[in-house]
């Protein structure tokens, strides 16, 4: 009989991501991510799947990482990105037949790829580069470890000098660079302290063009990344004229005669309350056609799931006559596939309403694979095709059936509660595994972060667990979420803990009108911006009997200056951190630490550097000063601010027992 849902589920999903179909239709090749419990690490595999009909195969799976599958043009080779030569990746190419795998490129000096793409030719890879900083080399490392030396100090010049789950840039940064495909010849296209998009191909096969941004305060100065085009021979780099804003996911049509890219057109939405929009421009450059701003839509995966792997393929692929594109939107909890002819028109949705699409691929005859999630299956690839009887959906994988037969996923009632102005709460209740319509269980309230993201269709791992020790767990999106528009997005700019906290205490109350749900034995949790509005939360009001507030924001003012995207003047919120604090000091959770009285667990990483864990350190002496119910759980340096999505399996599972024994405690649960 299948039992519920365990804290060590995690670790028996398997992830998928990056699907390519070869160029003959007949094979698929994606990434499957899996979790080593013993090693506390992941590994990652190249299988290959027979598109229509046909047993997955593993492909590549040397210890280590093995991502980034890109099929040769004619089909006989297959690229990939692989760790297997410490310290750093190379790319590799293999027969598509099988047989050994080569190592193309051979640097002399260590570095980290990213980005692979064939040349429409056949004859060269374009890719990113970033070489190591000299001081961090494993020869250097190892230098000063013999000599009981300490770490060297950096220097920083530019204001974005970290980012959060990679680290520190030490002014070294992607380069384009090109790779010959027989030799492993390279030559490096661009230079300087400015970072690079991925690069993709004229149909020529002679010319990359790639985003950058290349001014001289480009660390300072409102968002907007420039295009521009090289020749694979080297020189100049030249400027093809664009509006301004921020911009990715390039894509040069088949045709050769256009560009289309994902972007925002405002550069002052530094933290994209706008919805991100599909344009079209000119192979020349100039003006560009949006083809999504009359449908309020925003392109991209904005999904949060602590079990799933998202966006590793082109986030934008053109038909093969240049007449339409394939694009993700997001939009009320799902992740749609969507078709958009270049000429204008509204997004046709092809992948299955319900689900999450993590990634897709297109063939020339518009065969689609995709990876898709419920929220009672994890990640599984699906082949999608059009025929007379209309669209057939095939799943060509069944990696977590073992996992599927052996536990029992609760499936979400769908909910809408009227949020007071006109608009609704959207989101999923989970009642407890095995429920009793009899019994009274205790309640759950989780928040997710961003906020400018969405809760959604998708296989989530702690939703679930929570689900089956137990609880009524309720996930919203309430005002700031994206996939309702942008002025539901846009309703909380600069103006956290007002909207959101109404939505969001009106979904609670909806909540505590259920008859199976005990209004004594209740908890609020969530990570990042829902650590933030947890914390507000339990500063406003005394209505839950814990909390639970993880990589939290607590103090504006000092998150401002701190975090890895540092805030400008005015640009968000009022003011600024260093003479103008008013705004940021009055929408901080740790300006009301006075009135919390909810038992509150902390819990944050030292390694993260989107939230410093100081925000964390901050909450807790203000509360334990003061002699309050608070308990600071802090997690090493090797963990980021996705910890509880990708940090070492160990720890996870180490944060969710954390969780599990503090909501116990005070939820006076069977395993207080």
């Amino acid at each position: 009989m299948p039992r519920p849902i365990s804290i060590e589920d995690f670790m028996c999903v398997s992830l998928l991501s990056d699907p390519q179909i070869a160029p003959d239709e007949s094979r698929i090749a994606l990434v499957k991510r899996y979790t080593d419990p013993e090693k506390s690490r992941y590994q990652s595999e190249i299988w290959i799947v027979p598109t229509f009909e046909g047993e997955p195969r593993c492909f590549v799976s040397q210890e280590g990482s093995n991502t980034s599958p890109r099929w040769s043009p004619d089909g006989k080779t297959l690229a990939f990105l692989s760790s297997r030569q410490k310290p750093d990746s190379q790319i590799f190419l293999i027969p598509a037949d099988g047989g050994e795998a080569r190592p193309l490129t051979k640097f002399k000096t260590e570095g980290s790829f990213s980005a692979i793409r064939w040349s429409p030719d056949g004859t060269k890879i374009a890719c990113l580069y970033r070489e190591t900083p000299a001081d961090y080399t494993q020869a250097a490392t190892q230098e000063r470890s013999d000599k009981k030396l300490p770490p060297p100090a950096r220097r920083h010049t530019k204001l974005r000098y970290r980012m959060d789950a990679f680290g520190y840039f030490d002014n070294s940064y992607d380069q384009v660079w090109v790779v010959d495909a027989a030799t492993g010849e390279a030559t490096q296209l661009t230079d300087g302290e400015y970072a690079c998009d991925p690069p993709v191909w004229s149909p020529d096969s002679k010319t990359l063009a790639f985003f950058s941004d290349r001014r001289d305060d480009w660390d300072v100065l409102p968002y907007n990344n420039d295009l521009y085009t090289v020749s694979i021979e080297g020189g100049d780099l030249t400027l093809v004229p664009t509006p301004v804003g921020s911009k990715h996911g390039l894509a040069w049509s088949p045709d050769g005669t256009r560009f289309a890219y994902a972007g925002n057109p405002d550069p002052e939405d530094w933290w994209g309350t706008n919805n991100t929009q599909l344009f079209i421009l000119p192979v020349s450059g100039g003006e560009a056609i949006n083809l999504t701003a009359h449908t309020d839509k925003s392109v991209g995966y904005e999904s949060l799931s602590d079990s799933h792997d998202v966006g590793a393929t082109d986030l934008i692929q053109w038909t093969a006559d240049s007449g339409a594109l394939f694009v993700p939107i997001s939009v009320r909890g799902d992740t749609q596939l969507c078709f958009i002819e270049a000429k204008g028109g509204d997004p046709f949705p092809v992948s299955p309403i319900g689900h999450e699409m993590g990634d897709f691929g297109i063939t020339p005859s518009g065969v689609a694979a995709v990876i898709l999630s419920s929220p009672t299956a994890p990640q599984e690839l699906f082949v999608l095709q059009h025929g007379a009887n209309g669209l057939t959906t095939t799943q060509r994988t069944h990696f977590n059936r073992a996992f599927l037969e052996e536990a029992t996923p609760v499936n979400p009632e769908n909910v809408e509660v009227p949020n007071g102005d006109g608009g609704t709460v959207h989101g999923w209740l989970l009642k407890p595994t095995n429920f009793d319509p009899a019994q009274k269980y205790p309640f759950v309230l989780y928040i997710h972060g961003g906020p400018h993201a969405q809760y959604g269709n998708t296989f989530f791992h702690e939703l679930q667990w929570l689900a089956a020790e137990g609880y009524v767990v309720l996930y919203t999106n309430p005002r700031g979420s994206k996939g309702y528009g942008r002025e539901h997005t846009a309703a909380i700019k600069g103006d956290w803990g007002n909207k959101d906290y109404q939505d969001l205490m009106l979904a609670t109350d909806w909540a505590m009108k259920l008859d199976y749900v005990d209004t004594t034995r209740t908890a609020v949790m969530g990570g990042s911006y829902g650590g933030y509005m947890t914390a507000w939360i339990v500063g406003h009001t005394t209505r839950f009997t814990c909390a639970i507030a993880d990589r939290l924001v607590g103090n504006l003012v000092s998150m401002a200056g701190t975090c890895d995207f540092p805030w400008p003047q005015n640009a968000y919120f009022k003011g600024d951190h260093w003479s103008n604090i008013a705004d940021l000091w009055a929408h901080s959770p740790i300006a009301y630490a006075g009135n919390i009285e909810t038992p509150l667990l902390l819990i944050h990483s030292e390694g993260d550097l989107r939230c410093p864990h100081g925000q964390a350190e901050e909450f807790f002496s203000a509360l334990r000063l003061q002699r309050k119910t608070v308990e600071y759980v802090r997690y090493p340096e090797e963990c980021s601010h996705g910890m509880s999505r990708n940090g070492p399996p160990s720890l996870r599972l180490h944060r969710l027992q954390a969780n599990r024994d503090w909501l116990a405690r005070f939820l006076k649960t069977e395993k207080a």
